[in-house]
């Protein structure tokens, strides 16, 4: 009987506890409002952000207003703004989910934001436009080869490739004009080594170190004209280099159809065909013998490789893979499947202890079960009721006075930016979505097979088949 009274008056202490709006209730509470607003963020791309919740930062606008689901999404948009000259220095999302981008022109001076219910702003950190150092790292024209690749590449100073934009799959989403691009850079170097690092085949790339387009300033093109263009004045200074060379690549199909890899590894090869598999690295290779024994070695799950010959899919030509799924026909590019190697599945219930013993979960003793499942269902009810009750007086402010719109009242105006603005002419068009998405027209009109890579990128390879010549003796391949 005392065990029994003991079991009441704890189910009473916590019923009164949820009652008096417990501090569990209060830190979810929180921790909502910190999602919404969050106080600092850093973009995908690098862009730092400061908010400052429940205030609006008036006017200026870089476009109009459109949706987005998040505050975070706001800032992801203005952080690959390609803007009037210039790029997005701050943001105001509405919890209705609107989003409005502001230009330079925008108060850094958050004491004088007005306090406003349901609405936040955010500025990006004092210094993330300030241009980088604009000289030319080479001469212009000058010919150079990129280290450890044999990639040929061109220099070309204050000059941009217009066009030959696409969705590349290292992009975390694709969107229209005037959020094309992704990539921010600090130099015309590490612009360059997220084009090796692309899919499909990146051709050159457009890097502006003043940033005047924006946050958004290293270009992976696909190909680029028989002549560059000299950026309009304000869109500031431009470098660019062209690809010219690739290195010869062996896309003789082995005579074998088995490989033994120096570790004593085996697989079976596929000539002309391709395995949709999940891609766990990509790297270059010179041939597929080298691909398997990256596999063979990787010590990364690694239970088979695809190998592109012809480079259409990127530089990065040899795929590592852990899963196995539609095998199809594909010319230049050779599957190999590591023999005896397991297909990873789902995990089940069970977990593993620190001696690698499987262990399974076993589900606690029924009497005491029922009495919590009984105590967390009051508990959630009542956290219910709050939130309801709070949800509905905020619908009701939005819908209110008290949410107003961040233009206080007055129509939609584009201020303009601190920067003057001239149209340019080679601005990004509209990227490639869906079933357009690796159409390479500018490369001679033949559809890319994409084989993104879902990790970490690295690796280099010289192994050669043992029946053909040394690469270093073959001619370079020269590109169009």
């Amino acid at each position: 009987m005392k065990g029994v009274f003991s079991m009441e008056a704890l189910v009473a202490a916590i019923w009164a506890s949820a009652a008096l709006a417990t501090p569990l209730i209060a830190e979810r509470l929180d921790r909502r409002d910190d999602a919404l607003c969050p106080p600092t963020y850093t973009t995908k791309n690098g862009m730092n952000f400061t908010s400052t919740c429940s205030h609006n930062n008036p006017n200026n606008d870089a476009e109009p207003v459109f949706s987005t689901n998040s505050m975070q999404d706001c800032m992801e948009y203005c952080s690959r703004y390609w803007g009037n000259g210039e790029g997005c220095f701050g943001v105001v999302w509405r919890e209705d989910k609107k989003c409005w981008l502001r230009n330079s022109g925008t108060s850094f001076n958050t004491s004088s934001f007005v306090p406003l219910a349901g609405i936040h702003s955010a500025l990006i950190t004092t210094g993330e436009l300030n241009s980088l150092d604009t000289k030319c790292p080479e001469t212009d024209l000058s010919v150079h080869e990129l280290e450890g690749t044999g990639i040929g590449y061109t220099v070309h100073c204050g000059k941009v490739i217009s066009n030959y934009d696409t969705c590349w799959s290292g992009y975390p989403s694709c969107h229209q004009s005037p959020y094309t691009g992704w990539y921010h850079a600090t130099s015309l170097s590490q612009c360059m080594d997220f084009c090796v690092q692309e899919h499909p085949l990146c051709r050159g790339v457009s890097y502006n170190p003043g940033m005047e387009i924006g946050f958004a300033n290293c270009w992976p093109k696909t190909g680029f004209g028989s002549t560059l263009q000299t950026p309009d004045g304000d869109m500031g200074v431009f470098h660019s280099i062209t690809i010219t060379s690739l290195d010869q690549i062996d896309n003789t199909c082995p005579e074998s159809s088995t490989y033994d890899s120096t570790n004593s590894k085996a697989f079976e090869i596929h000539c002309g065909q391709s395995n949709a598999g999940t891609n766990i690295t990509s790297m270059h290779m010179s041939n597929v013998t080298g691909c398997m024994e990256e596999c063979a070695t990787a010590g990364n799950g690694c239970s088979g490789i695809v190998f592109d010959s012809s480079l259409t899919s990127g530089y990065e030509n040899c795929y590592l893979q852990n899963t196995t799924s539609v095998i199809s026909t594909f010319a230049s590019g050779t599957y190999a499947l590591l023999t005896g190697s397991s297909t990873p599945r789902p995990s089940n219930t069970s977990s593993t202890d620190n001696t690698g013993n499987t262990t399974e979960k076993k589900s606690s003793k029924a009497w005491i079960a029922g009495p919590v499942i009984g105590i967390i269902l009051g508990i959630a009810i009542i956290a219910g009721a709050i939130l309801f009750f709070r949800r509905r007086k905020a619908k009701f402010e939005i819908a209110g006075t008290s949410m107003q719109n961040p233009y206080a009242g007055s129509q939609h105006q584009r201020t303009q930016p601190v920067y003057s603005y001239a149209q340019y002419a080679g601005a990004p068009s509209e990227v490639q979505h869906d079933a357009n998405y690796g159409q390479t027209s500018e490369l001679g009109g033949t559809d890319v097979n994409e084989m993104a890579t879902n990790g970490p990128r690295g690796g280099n390879g010289s192994a050669k088949y043992a029946h053909n010549s040394p690469i270093e003796t073959q001619p370079r391949h020269e590109l169009a």
